[in-house]
């Protein structure tokens, strides 16, 4: 209970930073959904009563005016809600969804190797909803709370051996709900990695990043394989999940048809003996009904607040990797030498050292060719550098300073480092020479095309530089 609420207050904070006005539309949703049924429920009630007991025209004609309007009006006021609530429910979730992008490029780069890390990052993903999720299902929660409150004064009011039947299975069907949430929640999170592995292995058959080597080397059955075992490995676990839920669904079903029989005896018997008058008894039926709608809303609601508060852990813990983009420190003047000093490195996880005791020192002017055969170390020397890697023992200065004291979009703007394995991005040719959207300049573009020999290439598109590359986004890609 102490960890929901914790992810209650938190999720409260994170939309009330999003969007200030959602919380009162959600708390002004709930109360409007949960007065609705027991509005109609009361006047029916007293319509009925009216027209059995020989009531005056006029006092039948105002009720019905009073539940038509009225219910017009609250459905309206609904639908509006109802619209208010999701659109800024899509654009609260754009808000985390952009939030998690840029910190997912400004995390630590060797994080972005940890497949911990990407099965975090995929739950952080899901949890983009969670924050405005929460605060729904926790006011609904609340909405369903008042229903109760007033249906079970109407329920007392025939004795309190009807409130304990609803009560008694009621609790029994809230925690049958319980176990089966418990259940799917598990499943889920254990799927996370599969789900990873299905979806990498479609983007290997379909990415025309792949497209080559797929043809040429692998065969057919290779890929099919992998994503056969992979996708009976999950349907292995989904039939286990839904077979457990299944038998819970079908306890669940009895428990309310047992109910529903129990209930009918007293109020007929009730009603025989006297003791109730029609209109009441409608009213009486109605309210259990809500009641039992309003404890399953609750069961549901909590529920789904647990799975949430859980993603919502993910997002903390996501949003909370290292990274080193908030300092002030960047590079005053020329860069003037690049020292390496007794630097020992070896990759995360790894027991070989790629480098021990490297003491190196490039002066500004000097040239430096670092030949060597593959894995030699020559990538990981400039890693090591830019600060993409820390070093494990020692330390690297440029102009004197550690490079761990440089903010980290400074430190990257030092260097131009051009790897083996370039990525072309699915943008403008220009975007991608620039390596940005806006202040372009269109000369250093141009004097760049034509340095690398593809002045003439780029001038013959139809397009020139403004030309899309790849076809993942535009039909008309390069």
């Amino acid at each position: 209970m102490k960890k929901q609420l914790s992810g209650i207050e938190k999720a409260f904070r994170m939309v009330w930073d999003a969007d200030k006005i959602y919380p009162f539309l959600l708390l002004l949703q709930a109360l409007v959904v949960s007065a609705s049924p027991l509005y109609t429920s009361l006047c029916v009630s007293l319509l009925i009563s009216a027209l059995a007991g020989g009531g005056r025209m006029d006092s039948i004609i105002l009720i019905l005016s009073l539940l038509l309007f009225g219910n017009l009006l609250l459905r309206a006021l609904e639908a509006w809600l109802e619209w208010q609530c999701s659109y800024r429910y899509m654009r609260m979730q754009d808000v985390f969804t952009v939030k998690n992008s840029i910190k997912a490029m400004k995390m630590e780069y060797p994080a972005t190797e940890s497949s911990e890390v990407a099965d975090l990052y995929a739950n952080a993903w899901k949890a983009n909803m969670s924050p405005g999720a929460i605060l729904e299902q926790t006011f609904s929660v609340f909405g369903g709370a008042l229903q109760i409150l007033g249906c079970a004064g109407i329920i007392l009011h025939l004795g309190s051996v009807l409130l304990g039947i609803v009560t008694v299975f009621i609790t029994l069907y809230c925690l049958l709900d319980y176990r089966m949430s418990i259940r799917r929640r598990k499943c889920e999170l254990e799927a996370v990695p599969l789900h990873r592995s299905i979806s990498y292995t479609r983007w290997c058959m379909g990415d025309a990043s792949c497209a080559k080597d797929v043809r040429l080397y692998y065969p057919k059955s290779f890929f099919l394989d992998r994503l056969g075992l992979y996708q009976k490995q999950k349907m292995d676990k989904e039939k286990s999940q839904e077979y457990y839920c299944g038998r819970m669904l079908s306890l669940q079903a009895a428990l309310q048809m047992l109910q529903t029989v129990c209930l009918y005896v007293v109020l007929i018997y009730r009603f025989f003996q006297g003791g109730i008058e029609i209109g009441y008894f409608s009213l009486t039926v109605a309210s259990i009904g809500i009641f039992m709608g309003a404890v399953k809303k609750i069961s549901s609601g909590w529920n789904q607040i647990i799975k949430n508060v859980v993603f919502l852990d993910y997002l903390e813990r996501f949003r909370g990797l290292p990274e080193r983009f908030d300092k002030n420190t960047g590079l005053s003047g020329e860069m003037l030498c690049i020292e390496f000093k007794d630097v020992w490195f070896r990759y995360p996880g790894a027991e070989k050292y790629v480098f021990r005791h490297l003491n190196l020192t490039i002066h500004k002017g000097e040239r430096l060719a670092v030949v060597g055969v593959n894995g030699a170390g020559k990538s990981t020397l400039v890693k090591l550098m830019t600060g993409l890697y820390d070093v494990t023992e020692g330390e690297i200065r440029i102009n004197g300073i550690p490079i761990g004291e440089f903010d980290k979009k400074a430190l990257y703007s030092m260097f131009s480092a051009v790897f083996q394995d370039v990525n072309i991005l699915a943008f403008t040719l220009e975007e991608n020479v620039a390596c940005r959207r806006e202040g372009i300049d269109h000369g250093r573009v141009e004097q760049a095309l034509e340095r690398a020999g593809l002045g003439e290439t780029v001038k013959a598109l139809p397009k020139g530089v403004e030309q899309m590359m790849l076809k993942v986004i535009e039909e008309d890609g390069v």
